[in-house]
Parts: C-alpha cells; sequence; structure tokens
C-alpha cells in the first residue's frame, strides 16, 4: 500500500532561502562583532606593551642616575633630550632642578624623567629626589 503526503510536508525537506538570508545575517552581525572586539582587544594589549617599556626604559635611566658617582655634574651629565631613543620616534628627555645650593641644608636635586612614544598619548614620567651628601 502507498503512503500519501499531505501537501505541508512534501515542501519541508529543507531550509528557505528566507530562513538561510535571516540565519546568515545572524551570523555575519556575530562575526563583525567579534573582529571589533578582538581589535579592541589586540590595540589594548598593544597600547599596554608599549607604555611597559616606556616605563621600562624611564625606570632604567633613573637607576643609571641613582648611580651616579658625581652629585654636582648630574644637571650636566643627564639634562636634555634624547630623540629616538630607545626606538625610533620616541623620545626620552630629562629634566634637572637643583633646589637649593652648594653647602646649604636643602640642597637636594629633583630629576624627571619623560618617556614618549607615537602610540602614547601622554608621556611615561619617573621623578626622583636626590639629596646632595653632607
Amino acid at each position: 500500500m502507498r503512503e500519501h503526503r499531505s501537501t505541508a510536508d512534501r515542501g519541508r525537506r529543507g531550509f528557505t532561502l528566507l530562513e538561510v538570508a535571516i540565519a546568515l545575517s545572524i551570523l555575519a552581525g556575530v562575526l563583525l562583532v567579534l573582529a571589533t572586539t578582538t581589535a579592541r582587544f589586540i590595540h589594548t594589549v598593544t597600547l599596554d606593551r608599549v607604555r611597559t617599556q616606556a616605563s621600562a626604559v624611564a625606570n632604567a635611566h633613573v637607576a643609571r642616575i641613582r648611580l651616579w658617582p658625581t652629585y654636582d655634574s648630574l644637571s650636566v651629565e643627564f639634562a636634555g633630550a634624547t630623540p629616538d631613543y630607545p626606538f625610533t620616534g620616541w623620545t626620552r628627555e630629562t629634566t634637572v632642578t637643583r633646589i637649593g645650593g652648594v653647602g646649604l641644608p636643602d640642597d637636594y636635586t629633583r630629576i624627571t624623567v619623560s618617556v614618549t612614544a607615537p602610540a602614547l598619548d601622554s608621556a611615561v614620567r619617573r621623578t626622583v629626589t636626590i639629596a646632595a651628601q653632607p
């Protein structure tokens, strides 16, 4: 005996073109959101890496200044800017300000190291105060 199918059952063997179009639209939306999120994540990680490198450059320079044996020559040795250090487009700038004077009880020097890079919106700064030895 032959089995009879209704007219409604015959047309439901696959997806309609409208269902496929809706599924593809949803998939495209999800992929767009994932791509945007990934791009933001990569930008944040890159910016964090640049900021960490700039911080390391500033900290290393401050450490070198702290170890400098001659207090009176800090300004001569370290004040100024070094362009393209440690990478092209970067700048390391050192500001040396001596407060007080030779032989005074408040003789100290404030040193600020600023590192700028093209990717950074503001410089990374480290400040150290070094007192004269009595």
